[in-house]
């Protein structure tokens, strides 16, 4: 049992909590959250990227899905807490589980300033059985011994050259379409929308380039909330030009109690204890923030610059690639029994590192670089450790998943490559893997179909083998913002409305079909694309896929008898394509070894 857990329901005896729910989530809900804000992983020792605990005075147990199954196989032993498999057959559901380890009249608790409206409501269903509730209390705070203290970092202002457009610009345009749909207030809570409607930047959050903040907006204000150590006088100066209030983060829960209704507000993206701010009997446009439907939409400029990001990012990846494979390799090849190479996921995602920082115009990681040899890559979001180095031998396959911020925009890219022999299962794998990729890449779609339609294409060849990949397909980047950008996806199913949310124009998508076989591989081929416009006839508008990314795709790993013609052409025009991009920009030696790992594949 974690110790954690035990002093949690020290605290909970002593405030009267019988079930408690500990989020993965900051104040903005947010996917990554700054380490002050990293209760589950305190407690539960879970390190994964979505997850819930709930803890009882018997039980404990932790919800997550199927990306983190194996890795929280591993991470939860020995702590008393069970794991709870979201989507398999038998799971107990968390609001079972609350019910049934609620005591009749017991009291259930949470964090509403870290829980969605949503699901702190969700929770709540549980007093249907007369118990009481606890919403306004940071439990795991006031047990927490030395926690970090928030981080606070310096915004800067993001280039028009860059943006393409001026925050005074998306400002009327905000209150434009708060006219159109009759509202007088708009509450904002999630932080890449914040820093996108004003072009500023900071790092609170670790790889994601935005600051702790609230707005409240109406036709005639605009309100930001946050830390003051934020802003130089340059920026204070250009928030008063934009008109912009600025007053303390914590000043938004009183300010909320008196806005003037109706209130535009994203519940979906907001806390239980900021909605439940609102005056009572207010009217509510509960609907998607204008600013994640608008930013979501890369504009002309914002899609040049995304160009010369992928270009800068490419050429790194590929020269780690290279890198990998003329010195890695070799080096581990030529060791002998119980000699080490020195050359381990966590030492060459350093290089990798360093290979990008090279560049002037890069800013920082999209997000920490997932490098993971063998059968470490069946957990799809494993991170290497520094103190448990795994290292890079001679045989198998090693997957690279990582990404970077760059002035110009933020990349996404995954490859996996061989590292010696492979066997026909590892092969198949990865073929698939480079099948599907390149087939929905080739997608041509009428404008308006969902990611859930254009899903197929990439997971055909592997439902036809009886197999599947148990993640989505591709996500929305955010343009010097979040790795993960909503609404855009591409899924084979949603839970949601906005799971299904048309693909058009501008959008900028991953495209990363894969395979992973828990204790043995895990396989990924990822490319960055942008939705553009293809033909007009009677039908209507038809889009298809740009290709951003250009990286080489293994050869060493294709089994070309799974290939049809098609498969073998698109791969083959994909790989001159990296050579024409890359080859101008690389030494003699980058050059040579690319135009070898870009010929074509051929039939025997």
């Amino acid at each position: 049992m974690r110790k954690q857990i035990t002093e949690l329901r020290e605290k909970m005896k002593e405030l009267g909590i019988d079930v408690y729910i500990v989020s993965d989530k900051d104040e903005h809900l947010s996917e990554y959250t700054d380490a002050h804000f990293c209760a589950l992983e305190e407690f539960s020792g879970f390190t994964g990227g979505d997850g819930t605990l709930a803890v009882s005075m018997n039980n404990a147990a932790l919800w997550t899905d199927g990306r983190y199954f194996t890795q929280a196989e591993d991470e939860l032993k020995c702590s008393g807490i069970e794991l709870m498999r979201i989507g398999v057959a038998g799971t107990i559901p968390l609001l079972k589980w609350i019910m049934d380890e609620l005591p009749q009249q017991g009291t259930l608790g949470f964090d509403g300033k870290c829980v969605s409206y949503f699901d702190g409501c969700t929770y709540l269903r549980a007093q249907s059985r007369g118990a009481k509730s606890i919403t306004d209390k940071d439990v795991c705070g006031l047990c927490w011994k030395d926690r970090p203290a928030e981080t606070v970092t310096k915004v800067w202002l993001q280039d028009e050259m860059y943006c393409g457009k001026p925050a005074s610009v998306k400002l009327a345009e905000l209150k434009a379409q708060m006219a159109a749909v009759g509202a007088k207030t708009h509450v904002l809570a999630t932080l890449d929308d914040i820093a996108w409607l004003l072009n500023l930047r900071a790092s609170d959050i670790e790889c994601n380039p935005v600051f702790a903040a609230y707005m409240i907006v109406t036709a005639e204000s605009a309100v930001l909330y946050s830390d003051a150590r934020h802003f130089d006088k340059e920026i204070l100066y250009y928030l008063s030009i934009l008109g912009v209030e600025l007053k303390d983060k914590d000043a938004v829960f009183e300010d909320i109690t008196e806005v003037a209704s109706p209130v535009l507000i994203d519940r979906k993206r907001s806390s239980y204890e900021l909605c439940n701010s609102i005056p009572a009997g207010s009217h509510l446009i509960d609907r998607m923030n204008p600013e994640m439907t608008a930013k979501c939409i890369k504009n002309d400029i914002e899609r040049k610059n995304i160009r010369i990001a992928q270009h800068r990012d490419s050429l790194a990846v590929t020269r780690y690639m290279h890198w990998f494979k003329t010195v890695v390799l070799p080096a581990a090849a030529a060791l002998k029994p119980g000699e080490n190479s020195g050359y381990t996921e966590w030492s060459t995602a350093e290089k990798l590192h360093e290979l990008r920082a090279a560049d002037k115009h890069f800013l920082d990681e999209s997000f920490h670089t997932i490098s993971a040899y063998g059968a470490n890559a069946a957990m799809a979001h494993y991170m290497p450790s520094e103190s448990r180095p795994v290292a890079i031998e001679p045989h198998g396959l090693y997957l690279v998943d990582s990404g970077g911020h760059y002035y110009e925009g933020t990349t996404d890219v995954t490859r996996t490559w061989s590292c010696g022999e492979l066997n026909n299962e590892e092969k198949t794998a990865v073929t698939l893997s480079v099948i599907a990729n390149l087939r929905l890449a080739d997608a041509r779609f009428l404008e308006g179909c969902s990611g859930i339609a254009l899903d197929y294409a990439a997971r055909e060849p592997f439902w036809r083998r009886g197999m599947n990949f148990n993640h989505g397909t591709g996500h929305g980047v955010g343009h010097v913002l979040n790795v993960h950008e909503g609404p855009t996806g591409i899924r084979y199913k949603a839970g949601t409305i906005e799971g299904a949310y048309p693909m058009l124009e501008g959008m900028y998508v991953s495209d990363e079909p894969g395979y992973y076989e828990a204790g043995k591989y895990g396989v990924r081929i990822e490319n960055m694309l942008l939705v553009q416009k293809d033909l007009s006839n009677e039908y209507g508008n038809f889009c298809s896929f740009e290709t951003c990314t250009f990286v080489p795709m293994d050869k060493e790993c294709i089994d070309i008898s799974l290939m049809n013609d098609e498969d073998i052409r698109l791969y083959n025009a994909y790989q001159q394509r990296v050579y024409d991009e890359l080859s101008p920009d690389m030494d003699e030696a980058e050059r040579a070894w690319l135009k070898e790992a870009c010929e074509p594949l051929r039939r025997d």
